[in-house]
């Protein structure tokens, strides 16, 4: 480590959203304090890591600065977010910045309005400092574009930290925000969350407003990325709720604790390794049922279940997204050929051989595995299983590359990612979360699912599973970033 990055308060960097508040309002810390060391850190980790596109770092300054003022002269003005670090996925529009979807098509588009989502987090008093990378038109599951370069995996840099929300997941991981943006199609949010030993929530379809036409397809979720469960918790709550603009977003306000949850004495949790992918790593099977043994020893009940999910699961998901999320990428490819990036063509090529019947058979595979999981979860508090089958997938794998895992010849794709199906039962809630270290030294982590629309019990288990595993709050437990010179 440099004499540079000695001088960085990691301390700060890595500070929860929720500690900083308490600070705050107490006249002990500042967010101008929090900004620096964040910015520094940023400085010295992105060569090596590539999570933002750009950063603000004048304007993000002066929004400190202004902040401090509120925290010291009129703290009962303080709004929710006050002074608190997001990085903002360059998926979403925020007037006046960027919005380049990872692509060198919209290089220089500079958007005009701002989506509900980054409004919201505004108007809580948040600072937008950075904007973190996606894969072009984040239609890939690593992280990596013509435009912005590859953006990799803090732990270990020869790997992936996962995609599309690949950006938000790397600077979370690495101490350069204290919380961050996500957008979750097939597992984009809960991905990057897994690889990189953080905390995502994909919320249940409506719970959080989106743009047209991604808020009309039940797929698509916007949602909170942190480093602790009470940060994802404080976050959705300021995000989520009815919006005049989104149709699809229920009235219904959900407020989540961020806080003082009580044990799982009692809880029925099921889970299993197998939710259509048939097997997963040994690393990973051993990562997940540490996690289930720290569960029962606080109280929980846990049990395996068998979901008799098959290669349907994966097929219906793979139709569901070719045949709409593809087709929009053959739009841009038939009238960009030469700026679009491989990946980007591949899919566009493989939508054009979806058909209707296949788009409608989808919809008849999710009924039937939800006819059997939805009353399943009836009698469950909580779901588990893997993010992913294998967290050994590298920074530049490509959608066409087969994988092996434990012998068998996968799909790179939907046989590794183990999230999709739960884009597919779009009204569960699904908090993604660490699950340990792997020999390797790469994160694995673990899906909490609940019954639909029931939020709040994702996240008691999340809770309780983080006072007995605890993430990212001790430099032991965070990755040792090589940092530039």
């Amino acid at each position: 480590m440099t004499a540079r990055a000695t001088t960085v308060d990691l301390d700060l960097c890595y500070m929860p959203a929720t500690e900083q508040l308490r600070l705050f309002r107490a006249g002990k810390l500042s967010p101008v304090e929090v900004l620096e060391a964040q910015l520094a850190r940023a400085e010295a980790v992105e060569p090596v890591i590539n999570a933002f596109t750009e950063t603000f770092a004048d304007e993000a300054m002066a929004a400190a600065r202004r902040a401090e003022e509120v925290w010291t002269k009129r703290p009962e003005t303080a709004r929710p977010l006050e002074g608190i670090t997001v990085a903002v996925k360059d998926e979403m529009p925020v007037r006046g910045q960027r919005n380049t979807q990872g692509s060198l098509i919209y290089k220089d588009y500079v958007a005009d309005h701002t989506h509900p989502v980054a409004t919201r987090l505004q108007q809580a008093g948040a600072i937008f400092h950075a904007r973190t990378t996606t894969p072009e038109f984040c239609c890939a599951w690593i992280t990596a574009s013509r435009l912005h370069g590859v953006t990799r995996n803090p732990w270990n840099p020869e790997y992936t930290c996962s995609g599309s929300s690949g950006g938000a997941g790397a600077a979370l991981a690495a101490g350069t925000t204290t919380l961050a943006t996500g957008s979750d199609i097939g597992g984009s949010i809960r991905g990057p969350a897994g690889a990189n030993g953080i905390v995502g929530y994909k919320p249940p379809y409506g719970r959080v407003p989106d743009e047209p036409p991604f808020n009309l397809d039940w797929y698509c979720h916007v949602g909170p990325m942190a480093r602790t469960v009470g940060d994802t918790a404080l976050m959705q709550n300021v995000i989520s709720g009815i919006h005049p603009q989104d149709i699809a977003t229920v009235r219904e306000k959900m407020v989540i604790p961020t806080g003082g949850w009580g044990d799982l004495k009692g809880k029925r949790i099921a889970w299993t390794f197998d939710v259509g992918n048939g097997v997963v790593a040994d690393e990973v099977a051993a990562q997940t049922m540490k996690v289930l043994e720290a569960l029962a020893a606080a109280g929980a009940v846990v049990e395996e279940v068998s979901l008799g999910w098959g290669a349907d699961v994966r097929d219906g998901c793979k139709y569901y997204l070719d045949h709409l999320m593809g087709s929009a990428l053959k739009r841009e490819v038939a009238a960009h050929p030469d700026l679009v990036c491989d990946y980007t063509a591949f899919y566009a090529e493989r939508s054009g051989t979806t058909t209707a019947d296949q788009f409608l058979w989808s919809l008849d595979v999710a009924g039937d595995i939800y006819s059997r999981f939805g009353p399943m979860m009836e009698d469950y508090y909580a779901f588990i299983c893997p993010t992913f089958a294998t967290h050994e997938i590298r920074a530049e794998q490509m959608p066409w590359e087969r994988m092996i895992v434990q012998g068998r010849d996968f799909d790179s794709d939907y046989d590794c990612n183990l999230q999709t199906v739960f884009n597919m039962l779009s009204r569960l809630p699904v908090l993604a979360v660490p699950a340990g270290i792997a020999s390797n030294g790469l994160p694995a982590g673990v899906q909490i699912a609940a019954r639909a629309f029931d939020d709040p019990r994702v996240f008691h288990v999340a809770s309780v599973l983080e006072q007995a595993m605890p993430w990212l709050d001790h430099e032991e437990r965070r990755p040792r970033l090589p940092v530039k010179a």
